[in-house]
C-alpha cells in the first residue's frame, strides 16, 4: 500500500491514457470544428509545419459529489505554431473562441469524464520556436466531472 492509497487517492488508468482523456476530447472537438493539424504532442516538422499542440495538466479536485463522482478542473495548454506572426495570432484567437463557445455536451463520451464548462484567460504571444516559427498560446481551463465507478 502506497502513501496515496492510505489517503484514499485513486489514479484512473482509463480516461487519460494514450493521449485520450480531456486532451483527447479537446483534440476531437477541434478536429470536428475543422482544425486538421491538432496534436497531443509536438509533431516533427515533416509531419506538420504549423501544428496546434495540446498538453494536459493535472486534475485538481474541487468537490466529491454525493453520487461518488468528483468535480474539478484540468488545465489544457494550447500552443499554435505558424510561419507568420499574424497567422499565429489569428489562428490562436480563432481556436480559443471556438473552444469557448462550442458545445461540450458530447465531450468525453466513452470515458468516465464529462466536461461541464470551458474557460480561458486569453491568448498571448509565446515567442518563437527553434526554427523561427511564431508561437501563440493560451490555457483552456476545463471543469470536469469524473466518475471513478465507486473507486474513490
Amino acid at each position: 500500500m502506497s502513501r496515496l492509497d492510505a489517503l484514499g487517492a485513486y489514479v484512473p488508468t482509463d480516461w487519460d491514457a494514450g493521449g485520450g482523456g480531456v486532451v483527447g476530447a479537446v483534440a476531437t472537438l477541434l478536429r470536428a470544428l475543422g482544425y486538421g493539424n491538432v496534436f497531443c504532442s509536438p509533431p516533427p516538422a515533416r509531419v506538420c509545419c504549423e501544428p496546434i499542440v495540446l498538453a494536459q495538466g493535472s486534475f485538481e479536485r474541487e468537490a466529491r459529489l454525493a453520487d461518488g463522482t468528483e468535480r474539478g478542473q484540468i488545465p489544457v495548454n494550447v500552443l499554435v505554431c505558424c510561419e507568420g506572426a499574424r497567422d499565429a495570432e489569428a489562428t490562436c484567437r480563432a481556436v480559443e473562441s471556438d473552444l469557448r463557445r462550442d458545445s461540450w455536451t458530447a465531450a468525453g463520451d466513452g470515458w468516465r469524464c464529462r466536461v461541464a464548462a470551458a474557460d480561458s484567460g486569453g491568448s498571448a504571444p509565446r515567442g518563437r520556436d527553434g526554427s523561427g516559427r511564431w508561437l501563440w498560446g493560451f490555457t483552456l481551463t476545463l471543469t470536469v466531472v469524473i466518475d471513478y465507478g465507486g473507486q474513490g
